[in-house]
């Protein structure tokens, strides 16, 4: 191989080099900017503020690391054939295949596009997005400096690119970004978090917290108040012992009071209030709607977020949910919300029951109140339909056979049957 050959192979393999190392800056600084830093104290503080430099206005090093490979991939390709080529069509007529010269010449051009194509794909795209993607920091603080030295070079440029390029994106209706990031939705936050969690990134208590976030805002009131049969409440006539046995019962400190039915709430009785009233007053004085605050109420289609919002904003723990009627439908609390976050949260009055017990041999034991999106996830019944429409298991029998159902009475929840083992005149339990 002559000298002149060495240089060309030298420049061609220059022009490969350079298209990686601008690649590897993209990818490299983009990954750094959607991951958390947290660089560790023995790094090199040059480089260090050579990244943090690049990532303040990360548009401006993108775009010279786009201008510079389409500058090297431009010449790669250029001279590619230029050199390239001639020698295919030599080593063509010194084979002895007799092809005419512009027949040889065609055949010499795109075997050496393949060529140049296939090293520029494998060490020019993609080795080096590779090595970026999977050690972006460590790359990061390689590229920094001469990336922000050759932005430098390429702001004018740039500058004039970018003049032309805005009043043809504005001529087209588009918005020209202030700076360079991209924008995930609630779906596609989702599934970074899955694809996190199956790699080990984030943790499965971490993944169901940031999860149970989002579904805040696709969760009404009715689908996580205590309903109306289950709700503990006193009337307005009701005594002093009553009020404090129900209490000790119960373990609740908070309770709606109603007037003739729980149809006609009046007021929500705080045990603190209760014990306050009591350090200074007597029993034959007592009197529940002297004691009692404003009831605060909300309707069952209340999104749980701006639900949340409100108490934090008026510093409340209980709601009361009405239907449309105006009817009670039942209440909810904070606790309600912060489980639908955190999951259950068990205090020393609660006992721990799961909603879904599996007994084996493709048999399990059902809470009434369970959600039906959740045994059908469990045990992947397929997608049956009109399930969405209910909040409960118990609900949809009951809608499914238009009545209260008879022990013993089956309904099918796609591909299982549900059998009702215990009821009571108004509800399915079991």
């Amino acid at each position: 191989m002559d000298s002149l050959s060495l240089v060309k192979v030298v420049s061609l393999l220059g022009l490969v080099a350079a298209n990686a190392f601008f690649v590897a800056a993209e990818f490299a600084l983009v990954a750094t900017m959607h991951r958390p830093q947290g660089e560790s104290g023995d790094e090199p503080v040059r480089q260090n503020r050579a990244v943090a430099r690049a990532l303040r206005s990360l548009d401006r090093p993108i775009s010279s690391a786009q201008a510079g490979i389409t500058l090297s991939s431009l010449a790669l390709g250029w001279l590619g054939v230029e050199w390239i080529a001639p020698v295919i069509h030599r080593g063509l007529d010194a084979a002895g295949f007799g092809l005419p010269s512009g027949l040889g010449f065609a055949i010499g051009v795109v075997l050496s596009l393949l060529a140049v194509a296939g090293v520029y794909l494998v060490l020019g795209e993609l080795v080096p997005r590779a090595i970026a993607l999977s050690r972006a920091r460590a790359t990061a603080r390689l590229v920094a400096v001469p990336m922000n030295v050759f932005t430098a070079l390429m702001f004018p440029l740039l500058w004039v690119l970018n003049a032309i390029a805005t009043p043809v994106v504005t001529l087209g209706g588009g918005d020209v970004p202030g700076g360079y990031g991209q924008v995930h939705g609630p779906e596609e936050i989702e599934a970074l978090l899955r694809h996190s969690r199956a790699e080990g990134v984030v943790e499965e208590d971490e993944e169901e917290m940031i999860h149970g976030v989002f579904e805040l805002t696709r969760t009404v009131a009715r689908e996580v108040m205590t309903p109306r049969l289950d709700i503990v409440a006193f009337p307005e006539s009701a005594s002093l012992d009553d009020v404090l046995d129900t209490a000790a019962e119960s373990g609740y400190s908070r309770f709606p009071v109603y007037r003739e039915s729980i149809d006609d709430v009046t007021g929500v009785a705080l045990m603190k209030d209760l014990f306050r009233w009591m350090r200074r007053s007597t029993a034959d004085e007592f009197s529940l709607t002297g004691v009692m605050r404003e009831p605060f109420f909300v309707p069952d289609t209340k999104p749980v977020d701006d639900l949340l919002a409100e108490f934090r904003d008026q510093k409340l723990h209980l709601a009361v949910v009405v239907d449309e009627f105006g009817g009670t439908d039942g209440v909810v609390t904070l606790e309600d919300l912060v489980e639908e976050i955190v999951g259950d949260i068990f205090d020393e009055h609660d006992v721990a029951e799961e909603e879904i017990v599996v007994l084996g041999k493709g048999r399990a034991r059902i809470d009434g109140g369970a959600d039906p999106a959740d045994l059908i996830e469990q045990f992947s019944l397929g997608d049956p339909d009109g399930f969405e429409e209910y909040d409960t298991v118990a609900g949809y029998v009951i809608g499914k056979l238009g009545r209260i159902p008879e022990m013993g009475e089956t309904v099918r929840l796609g591909a299982a049957e549900l059998e009702v083992t215990e009821t009571t005149e108004q509800r399915v339990t079991r």
